[in-house]
């Protein structure tokens, strides 16, 4: 297979990369990103909602640190929760992309709660994390092979990997509102790398703990990913404090409309999206980081 190029040399303004941001979310959610402006480093919509661009604080000059807020007119400390992408190919719309197909339907899904752009999973649930409400994204897949990239999406999804290392991170999850956290694998064969990150952070006893896990290697260079809120789920309640904010783009009847991947939850077909979810890439890539 015939490799992409490499990535831009310079990394892009941040209006510019949102405005990538902007176009992904578009062609995902039709009319979601309607009236926003974009302005200084912020994409802010009418709806009360906002992503911006911060400083880089780790990686190289291809990395985008990106913040979302839920609900901007909670004030003066707004919540928000953080994720980084990597511009892997020639085009940046890539990167824009996985953070579209990742924390992006999170915050969707934060704001519509209806299970059309991401997975619910609650405090008892099999595939959840005790004590905490999960909104999960579908895995995507970047790398050289597509069936690599398809093999190790799946194995990433039955690793089932926030459940069985809700131990490891729990107790640091501080925030009273929802706490993002990236879980990143990837790598060459022989030099593989698990990571999770933690509101921003890379919090090192869960990225040891999925290690531990014992995923399969690719045999060529592959990286997949996924993103999650988790909020916290108040003593004798079955249900978390959602934000006031909220979304009303999707149809009223999930099972009989498509969703924002394009599939009804009656779906018959095969692709591996009603959940757990595969989010199908195309585009190979760069060798590089998380």
């Amino acid at each position: 297979m015939k490799r992409k190029a490499e990535p831009p040399a310079n990394r892009l303004a941040d209006l510019e990369f949102l405005a990538l941001v902007k176009a992904g979310l578009e062609e995902l959610v039709p009319g979601v990103t309607e009236g926003a402006q974009l302005k200084g480093n912020s994409m802010i919509s009418p709806q009360g909602w906002a992503v911006a661009v911060a400083p880089p604080h780790h990686g190289g000059g291809h990395h985008y640190d990106l913040v979302a807020l839920p609900d901007v007119g909670l004030q003066p400390d707004v919540p928000c929760f953080m994720d980084c992408v990597v511009s892997m190919s020639a085009d940046p719309q890539d990167a824009a992309n996985t953070w579209v197909q990742t924390a992006g339907v999170c915050l969707l899904e934060l704001l519509d709660r209806r299970g059309h752009f991401a997975d619910h999973a609650g405090p008892e649930d099999e595939h959840g994390v005790p004590g905490w409400h999960l909104i999960t994204s579908g895995v995507v897949g970047l790398g050289h092979d597509v069936d690599e990239n398809r093999r190790l999406q799946s194995a990433l999804l039955e690793a089932n990997v926030l459940h069985r290392i809700a131990d490891s991170f729990t107790a640091d999850l501080e925030s009273p509102f929802f706490n993002g956290v990236k879980v990143f694998y990837g790598g060459t064969p022989g030099a593989m790398q698990a990571e999770v990150r933690v509101n921003g952070e890379r919090h090192e006893a869960a990225s040891a703990a999925m290690t531990a896990l014992g995923l399969p290697e690719p045999t060529a260079f592959t990286t997949v990913r996924f993103y999650a809120l988790l909020l916290p789920v108040p003593a004798g309640e079955r249900e978390p404090s959602f934000p006031t904010a909220r979304l009303d783009l999707a149809p009223a009847s999930a099972s009989e409309q498509p969703d924002a991947l394009g599939h009804s939850t009656d779906c018959d077909c095969a692709c591996g999206r009603h959940p757990p979810r595969v989010v199908e890439r195309r585009q190979r890539v760069k060798q590089t980081g998380p």
